[in-house]
């Protein structure tokens, strides 16, 4: 329990959106030990429990991989009907290996948005708005 409640303080898991953490518990029922690597849900059946579109829950497997809990082990084939399979990576691994813990290591990316001319801004973005609007320049600005 000490490690979940770790997880779900950690950077990382603040970051998810809402489908991605409920991916990570449906990849949590089906963990068992021996397992991990083994774990397959398919974006269909995954679209199903987490009562989203299937473009939605394929975002959360992007996102939950991206931020490190989890990592492909088996492509999928699709002639076969076979879906992939996951690892977990805060769970051991089959034969005894400890836990990777990839998403200990994930920071943040630098998320910049725009600011549309007219929006609520800080002081310094209203000068330099000003600045740009007697200039002439494109009246955009990037929020640090």
């Amino acid at each position: 329990m000490q490690k979940w409640e770790e997880i779900l303080s950690s950077p990382a898991y603040r970051d998810l959106k809402p489908a991605a953490r409920c991916l990570i518990e449906e990849f949590q029922r089906l963990y068992r030990p021996g397992r991990n690597g083994r774990i397959s849900i398919s974006t269909k059946n995954a679209a199903r429990l987490l009562n989203v579109t299937e473009p939605t829950a394929i975002k959360a497997f992007h996102e939950v991989e991206e931020h490190g809990f989890i990592r492909l082990s088996e492509g999928h084939s699709w002639m076969e009907r076979k879906a992939r399979e996951w690892r977990l990576t805060f769970e051991p691994g089959n034969n005894n290996q400890e836990p990777t813990d990839e998403w200990r290591e994930w920071v943040p990316k630098n998320k910049t948005r725009l600011k549309k001319q007219g929006q609520v801004c800080s002081k310094n973005d209203s000068r330099l708005l000003k600045k740009q609007e007697q200039s002439g320049r494109i009246s955009y600005l990037r929020q640090p």
